[in-house]
């Protein structure tokens, strides 16, 4: 029960000490979003003046400038909410959490904090490509630091792929802050996506009925659309998904052609047992793959691979270190 308490109210002293797990991550997310979907609607244009006050810097300004139509957009469509008595953009809020946890050297924390609220909360390619700006003027005068969160970078696709039990979502977290401008990439799972397509919570259940051919051509649809709205905004991007077709790997090879973003595409491998073993270890997680659905997919060719082969089945380290050459070699 203590378990359970924790993950369902997480401390941020705790956060910032580096004590909490992928499950209490995602629940900190979970309550910031749940705060700001029950405060009330804050004034537009007092946000826009404090915005315009805070940046201070050239880069900050430039970059403010950049996205006055994405800003104006966002007030319009009820972003701006009374947190505290003071107006602010929902996701200028949640920078201040994630500019706190970034100081304290866990930009991969951030980076899982950020995907789960967007994951909870949609707030659309234009709202990540915001985050870089939010957590640049929650800075606090801190002008190179301000400036460096706002240093170009050339966007990037990165599709992992692999049966189910390979630890996909896993690595997806681990690789999350290390790409693209921080808070780093958009991590996209084609887990989440199909229960939002199901209009339900990410760890929530679906019957067999939600994994026709289907709910699998609607899910990578909407998969690919995402990404593809991600790049045009100049956001780097991690998919997360099986990628047993050969036709869905080369969409996902496309849409980084179509925007010229550096492609690496992963497959993991591992044997039928550890990926069974890996499977029914699960609990709170948005993958509803089972034993029996771990042996259908053995069953199946995925065709010719001509992506990065990662073997799974070693310590988690060698498994990242692995995934980072593949995305220096890319560079």
């Amino acid at each position: 029960m203590a378990a359970l308490a924790a993950a369902q109210e997480p401390d941020f002293e705790a956060l910032l000490a580096g004590d909490l797990d992928t499950v209490q991550l995602h629940a900190l997310a979970d309550r910031i979003a749940a705060g700001h979907a029950a405060a009330p609607k804050g004034d537009g244009t007092v946000f826009r003046k404090t915005l315009a006050l805070s940046a201070t810097t050239d880069a900050q300004r430039a970059e403010l400038a950049y996205h006055t139509d994405s800003i104006a957009r966002r007030i319009a469509a009820g972003r701006i909410r009374a947190v505290m008595g003071e107006p602010v953009d929902v996701l200028h809020d949640l920078a201040r959490t994630l500019i706190e946890v970034m100081r304290a050297g866990m930009a991969g924390e951030a980076n899982t904090i950020a995907n789960r609220y967007l994951d909870v909360a949609p707030q659309g390619a234009t709202g990540w490509a915001l985050l870089p700006l939010f957590l640049s003027l929650r800075a606090d005068g801190e002008a190179e630091l301000a400036d460096s969160l706002l240093a170009p970078s050339r966007p990037r696709l990165v599709v992992i792929g692999g049966l189910s039990g390979t630890g996909k979502s896993t690595l997806s977290r681990l690789l999350g802050s290390r790409i693209g401008r921080l808070p780093g990439a958009r991590v996209l799972h084609s887990d989440v996506f199909r229960k939002r397509l199901a209009g339900v919570t990410p760890e929530t259940r679906l019957p067999p009925r939600h994994y026709t051919r289907r709910n699998d051509d609607e899910t990578y649809e909407a998969l690919f659309e995402s990404a593809d709205d991600h790049l045009a905004c100049g956001n780097s991007v991690i998919l997360d998904a099986v990628f047993m077709a050969r036709s869905e790997r080369d969409v996902a090879e496309a849409i980084a052609d179509r925007y010229r973003a550096a492609f690496t595409g992963i497959w993991l491998e591992a044997p039928e047992r550890d990926r069974i073993a890996r499977v029914n270890a699960r609990a709170n997680d948005a993958s509803d793959a089972t034993e029996s659905v771990v042996r259908e997919q053995s069953r199946r060719s995925v065709g010719e691979i001509h992506w990065h082969r990662v073997r799974a089945n070693r310590p988690q380290e060698l498994i990242v270190a692995a995934a980072r050459a593949a995305l220096d070699r890319a560079i």
